[in-house]
């Protein structure tokens, strides 16, 4: 909500907590002399700091000369002097490929359990389960997630398209760039990591290839593009039926793969004088600096065609906007490095459709095109009830599953819109290309070169 023709009024927060919650934190200013009251130069900026309330863990470090605080809800056991250093290591990598930071202080709001998280302009309020920091991998993964949102400070909000900002309160705001604002951010946070000192370039390697296997061994990968799937988000994201894991693709991981094939034809056809970084310092001072305003998808394109000196026609006009393979071998290959392409059977039986609880019952949410499943007839809502007879639940349901093998046969009973049927189904096997990515053999001294300046440790 917002008064008309009021957004650029500045604007000042009191806020008011219960006696027992002793914190309160967010990006936005606060007013010398005024207890938790805050300012903003306009209701834009109002609307893009989130405020956390209550009693959550103050942590302080300083990074580029700009202080940091993390504001947290829960942080579990983990050992608070590594992980504010470590934030201090992603902050200072970032400011050195950006060339500066945009902000006078930073604040990370930790928010409690949860599956996600939002970027602002000088903050970041994000979910944290904290048992999941208790593996190393796991405490990657979190680091992962905090490089993600906070990288967004410079590419989202400053380096955007021009229709994410300043918003059109009103009505929609579209864009074919969401797989280089999101997917290209997903690139930089293991990138980020790596020059951190947090991430090894086998473990860069590892990521990358899983990323690109998670949208390529996709079914909506033969359906929709990396832009198509940027402009449907506004309208499909938050209404996904049961079809869209047959029918659409994650921006995240297919922009991360566009990341991956910009970045190294950059620097292939530049001889290494240019990358992708010199693309987003460029895009920061041009149109968030000096223009102050967005890009259009064809400056964006100029700007990567400038840095690697030759048309980038391929990458935007067959990967970025068509279900076209992409030959990943020759753009690895300027780096020295191969990709398991080859399909492979994943081990163990292929049923084909995915469930859900329901009151504990089973209930059919997905089925792949051409599976088991859907050879057999059943449909996302479908009740399971029993298989080969014996009743079956949630919890089992898994287990009943895996103690068969590829080529058995067994009957599935199931109900439909009040109807019970039976149905035979004959498990199969998966078959799914790995995307492992490992250096080749033999390179040159122009291929170790690439990888050497595009992966630090």
């Amino acid at each position: 909500m917002h008064i008309a023709g009021r957004l650029k009024d500045p604007v000042t927060v009191t806020v008011l907590p219960p006696p027992d919650w002793r914190q309160v934190s967010t990006g936005l200013d606060p007013v010398p002399g005024r207890p938790n009251t805050f300012s903003a130069p306009d209701f834009d900026t109002l609307y893009d700091c989130p405020i956390l309330i209550g009693d959550q863990e103050i942590l302080t470090f300083e990074a580029a000369g700009r202080p940091h605080t993390v504001a947290a809800y829960d942080l579990g056991s983990v050992d608070r002097a590594k992980f504010t250093g470590d934030l201090k290591k992603i902050v200072e990598a970032a400011a050195d490929l950006m060339g500066e930071l945009p902000y006078r202080h930073y604040t990370f709001l930790v928010i409690g359990p949860g599956g996600g998280g939002l970027e602002h302009l000088n903050s970041t309020a994000v979910t944290l389960n904290p048992g999941s920091l208790g593996t190393p991998r796991g405490y990657q993964s979190w680091l992962c997630f905090i490089a993600h949102e906070y990288f967004h400070l410079f590419n989202v909000k400053a380096i955007r398209p021009v229709a994410l900002g300043p918003f059109d309160y009103d009505r929609e705001n579209y864009t074919n760039m969401l797989w280089f604002s999101e997917g290209v951010t997903v690139y930089y946070e293991f990138v980020l990591l790596n020059r951190a000192g947090l991430m090894t370039r086998d473990e860069v390697l590892e990521r990358l290839g899983s990323t690109i296997a998670d949208y390529e061994n996709a079914p909506g990968r033969l359906h929709q593009s990396a832009t198509l799937s940027s402009f449907d988000t506004w309208t499909g994201f938050f209404g996904r039926s049961e079809h869209a894991a047959n029918t659409t693709i994650s921006y995240y991981d297919i922009g991360c793969g566009l990341g991956l094939l910009l970045d190294l034809k950059i620097r292939e056809a530049s001889k290494g004088r240019s990358s992708l970084d010199d693309v987003m310092r460029t895009l920061y001072r041009t149109f968030y600096k000096d223009k102050k305003r967005g890009f259009t998808d064809r400056e964006f394109r100029d700007v990567c065609e400038r840095a690697a000196g030759v048309s980038l026609g391929e990458i935007f006009d067959v990967y970025a906007t068509t279900v076209e393979r992409w030959d990943y071998a020759k753009y690895l290959g300027y780096a020295g490095l191969a990709i398991d392409v080859e399909p492979r059977p994943v081990p163990g039986p292929w049923f084909g459709a995915s469930t859900q609880d329901q009151n504990g019952n089973i209930l059919v949410a997905t089925v792949e095109p051409d599976s088991p499943a859907s050879l057999a007839g059943l449909c996302a809502q479908d009740e399971i009830l029993a298989i080969d007879g014996t009743r079956v639940a949630q919890r089992s349901f898994s287990g009943t599953l895996n103690a068969h093998k590829p080529g058995d046969k067994v009957k599935v009973l199931y109900a439909r819109r009040g109807g019970v049927r039976e149905t035979e189904l004959v498990f199969g096997t998966k078959i799914e290309r790995t995307f492992k990515i490992t250096p080749l053999a033999n390179v040159t001294a122009q291929q170790r070169a690439l990888f050497d300046a595009w992966l630090l440790f």
